[in-house]
């Protein structure tokens, strides 16, 4: 993936304009994930194979989630850091669910992405 990309999750709000924003000035692609391509893998919604829902596409309401979250793709370490630094500096409010896609996640959907978020947010904060 040449250009970094960031999977924008329930952020249609003040804190996802600002962002934007920052997104803008730094040339990176925002693909804004609805609520029916959860059940889609990451490669899947980055590849932009497929904005509609699938046809055996059925909500879980039991899985839904509502939190804000922020996939990055193709980024540098020395790229993320920066972006993440320009938070503060925009006031940006912060975002807890943040990951960067891997070999790992990258098949998995947002919904096992997000639980393991959850989970690994819920731990450090013990």
């Amino acid at each position: 993936m040449a250009n970094p990309v960031i999977l924008f999750y329930n952020l249609d709000n003040a804190k996802g304009r600002k962002l934007k924003f920052l997104c803008l000035k730094y040339k990176i692609r925002i693909k804004n994930v609805r609520k029916d391509q959860y059940s889609q893998t990451l490669t899947t919604l980055l590849a932009d194979k497929s904005t509609a829902a699938p046809a055996d596409f059925t909500s879980d309401p039991t899985k839904d989630f509502s939190d804000e979250m922020l996939i990055f793709c193709g980024f540098t370490g020395q790229m993320l850091d920066s972006f993440l630094g320009e938070f503060g500096k925009n006031k940006i409010p912060r975002i807890t669910l943040k990951a960067v896609l891997t070999e790992q996640n990258a098949t998995w959907d947002s919904y096992r992405l997000h639980t393991e978020l959850a989970a690994e947010h819920e731990a450090l904060s013990q």
